[in-house]
């Protein structure tokens, strides 16, 4: 099965990505751009993708999963639609994250930590820094340009949650597109040093 990690969005940043989906499926950029649109109930922030494990692998990353994260709640920001990679074909759309990267950065390291040594891949050295709107199937070489120049005019104001929470999902991919279940959730918790918190 394949496992990843994310941040949820709450209710109101979901509702709120799911707007700026809409805005950038309806722009005239994307008419002749075959595009794989997440749906907005799987609209998640990544920290790390954890790849193919069996089933004694996945007891043993929900167990580690499961246990509280010593970081205390924080809040994420997103900004307006971006395309990446900057340069050459766009194979993916999303909001890139403006404010959170240091809290993302820890979380992402310490998931490596945490659970790492229990998967047969490394996880990806880079941390996270965005919310996936969809993937481009086609792209033909004229529109690449105007991707870039319509998202650039679907400028957002930001806007964020606070996250609390880390979730362990299983992927499964599907022609309709993925469809995610919850493995284990466990609190953003402060650091407790000295007695204090």
């Amino acid at each position: 099965m394949r496992l990843f990690l994310a941040l949820d969005l709450d209710p109101a940043a979901r509702a709120r990505t799911a707007e700026v989906q809409r805005r950038v499926r309806g722009a005239a950029a994307f008419r002749e751009v075959r595009v794989r649109w997440v749906r907005p109930e799987n609209l998640h922030l990544t920290l790390a993708f954890l790849g193919e494990v069996d089933a004694d692998g996945e007891a043993r990353v929900t167990r580690a999963a499961a246990e509280p994260w010593s970081q205390p709640p924080f809040r994420v920001e997103l900004s307006s639609p971006a395309a990446a990679p900057r340069t050459g074909a766009p194979r993916t759309l999303w909001l890139p994250v403006s404010a959170g990267r240091p809290e993302l950065a820890r979380l992402h390291a310490d998931a490596r930590d945490r659970l790492g040594p229990l998967l047969a891949a490394p996880i990806d050295p880079r941390p996270p820094g965005h919310v996936t709107l969809g993937r481009l199937r086609q792209a033909p070489r004229s529109s690449r340009g105007s991707i870039r120049d319509g998202l650039a005019r679907l400028a957002v104001p930001a806007f964020g949650w606070r996250a609390d929470a880390v979730v362990l999902y299983e992927s499964r991919l599907a022609p309709g597109g993925a469809s995610y279940r919850a493995l284990a959730r466990a609190p953003l918790s402060c650091v407790i040093l000295n007695g204090d918190t």
